[in-house]
């Protein structure tokens, strides 16, 4: 069971991961006006909270395991 709780616990932290990948052309490139600053924020905010979340869970199963 203790490997099982790792094994997700590492599978969390890949997606995570992913994500950071997904986002970090976005997190780097300059806007081209307002709205899509609003939009590029709104994203990267949702992703910060999606691998703020995703982190945690790994942190729990960590612990478990």
């Amino acid at each position: 069971m203790d490997n099982e709780l790792l094994d997700l616990a590492d599978r969390l932290c890949t997606v995570a991961g992913m994500i950071m990948e997904d986002h970090n052309l976005m997190a780097v490139s300059r806007p081209k006006d307002a709205d899509d600053r609003s939009a590029r924020l709104d994203a990267l905010t949702a992703a910060g909270s999606n691998i703020s979340k995703l982190v945690a869970a790994a942190e729990v199963l960590v612990r478990l395991g």
